[in-house]
């Protein structure tokens, strides 16, 4: 039997995750903000509900959500673009063998810096 669930039963789902993942109050909330930061409308009254398919994909894996942060240069995009890739690449590395699914997206931070999250789900134990 398939169940459907609904845009509203995954939100809830992702954020139990979230809360199950990060024991500290703090990060728990920096990370849920950041996470509906990119799968809310800008007036954040909607998901968006293709953004919120990349983070539900976690949903069926078991483990706990974990993140590694790179922080990069934007002011030159040749220069931007090739720090992406190298610590996209190395994030992938440290993170192995567990990202069986994983999301990166930036944030601007600052006025000449990007933040990158890069999502994996860890296995425990």
């Amino acid at each position: 039997m398939n169940i459907i669930m609904t845009l509203t039963q995954k939100y809830n789902d992702l954020k139990a995750l979230v809360k199950r993942s990060y024991a500290d109050e703090n990060m728990r909330n920096e990370i849920w903000e950041y996470i509906t930061g990119y799968i809310l409308t800008d007036d954040k009254k909607q998901i968006q509900e293709d953004r919120l398919e990349q983070f539900t994909t976690f949903l069926c894996h078991t483990g706990r959500l974990a993140h590694i942060d790179i922080v990069l240069d934007a002011t030159d995009f040749n220069k931007y673009s090739a720090e992406r890739d190298k610590a996209f690449v190395n994030a992938i590395e440290k993170a192995w063998p567990s990202p069986w699914v994983s999301i990166c997206y930036g944030e601007s931070i600052e006025t000449d810096h990007e933040l990158n999250r890069f999502f994996y789900m860890k296995k425990e134990g």
